[in-house]
């Protein structure tokens, strides 16, 4: 397969290709796709499945069955549209007062039938891989793939050996500024890379303990290299789930735009319920960040321990959500998990 160029997309289809490769005892080739990603897919390695260089027949058949997947896609695409397009025709007659009641309620039944159709017909999502992307990576890089991407993270500050912390940019300044802080005073050494490339990312996250991430992307990426994740500034409880046990996540407060009032965080355990228009979202109380960054220190230094309020959330964005009975090992941040088990579920107060 040809991982996407994105690093969060292409890292999520890299171990699920791996994955499903280790559970046939199959090998696995990775056709290099353009940019700083294809670079690196081309001097990946794997501990425990076979990697086969992608030959030019290997690129001619991959070539062959991606031109078919896309001339399906584009066909069904077109069968789509064009049902979509009678389903409004039929409708619109349907509305014609100027029919007959039988014939217009004929019509009625028809575009019902259209739209059925277009729907079916509409290409299947692929699923996120969860279960494939729980067990830890076997993906690595030879030291001398990442030699100069080595020297800029010296010059960013990082040495080796020292406990290294990465953070995503993305948090409001007085928040960074503040867990910069305690980051110091329990011994870390903090690495901010202001848009690093895809190669200095990667010798970051493998140097780091964990990763303070602020997009979906960098939780993904850092599956590849088995870095512990706190995902922050989250708006979605089943996107940003972590998979992994080494992993937390914090939700921002969900505003009611309509009367500026906040809304408890359970709300979000309903589908779609942050894509709506009148809920909006705000910044995370300094206490709560700072809460859910001690929990991942605790975490990395001394083990991972689930309370019973997170156990509880689990299982109601479990219960939410549709997936297959499984959306991840991880955890809400306990400060938000223990005050959703109260009897009021309260969100909490910047």
């Amino acid at each position: 397969m040809r991982p996407d160029a994105d690093p969060g997309r292409g890292s999520v289809e890299m171990l699920a290709t791996l994955a499903r490769a280790r559970a046939s005892a199959a090998a696995a080739c990775f056709v290099p796709p353009p940019g700083d990603a294809g670079a690196l897919v081309a001097r990946a390695t794997s501990s425990d499945v076979p990697l086969v260089e992608a030959s030019s027949w290997l690129r001619a058949r991959w070539t062959l069955a991606e031109r078919a997947r896309r001339a399906r896609t584009r066909w069904r695409t077109a069968v789509v549209s064009g049902l979509q397009e009678a389903y409004r025709e039929l409708r619109r007659q349907a509305g014609n007062e100027h029919l007959p009641a039988e014939f217009r309620r004929r019509l009625r039944e028809s575009a019902h039938r259209v739209y059925d159709r277009s729907v079916a017909s509409l290409p299947a999502e692929a699923p996120y891989p969860r279960r494939l992307l729980r067990e830890p990576s076997a993906f690595a890089l030879p030291a001398s793939a990442l030699a100069v991407e080595r020297a800029e993270a010296v010059a960013l500050g990082f040495e080796q050996g020292s406990q290294a912390v990465m953070i995503e940019s993305g948090l409001r300044p007085d928040l960074a500024a503040a867990i910069r802080q305690l980051f110091d005073a329990r011994g870390y050494r903090v690495v901010e890379p202001q848009a690093p490339s895809l190669g200095l990312t990667l010798v970051l996250l493998c140097a780091s303990r964990f990763v303070v991430c602020t997009s979906r992307d960098m939780q993904q990426l850092a599956y590849l290299t088995n870095t512990p994740t706190l995902t922050v500034n989250a708006t979605d409880v089943f996107a940003a789930y972590p998979v992994r046990a080494d992993g937390l996540f914090l939700l921002r407060t969900p505003i009611d735009l309509e009367t500026g009032q906040a809304l408890p965080l359970a709300s979000l355990l309903e589908r779609d319920a942050g894509n709506e228009r009148h809920v909006g979202f705000r910044d995370h109380a300094l206490a709560e960040l700072t809460a859910a960054v001690e929990e991942m220190v605790e975490g990395v230094e001394h083990g991972w321990q689930e309370s019973a309020s997170q156990a509880q959330f689990r299982e109601r964005a479990v219960a939410a959500s549709s997936d297959d009975g499984f959306l991840g090992d991880g955890r809400l941040a306990r400060v938000q998990a223990d005050l959703m088990r109260e009897p009021r579920d309260l969100s909490l107060e910047p």
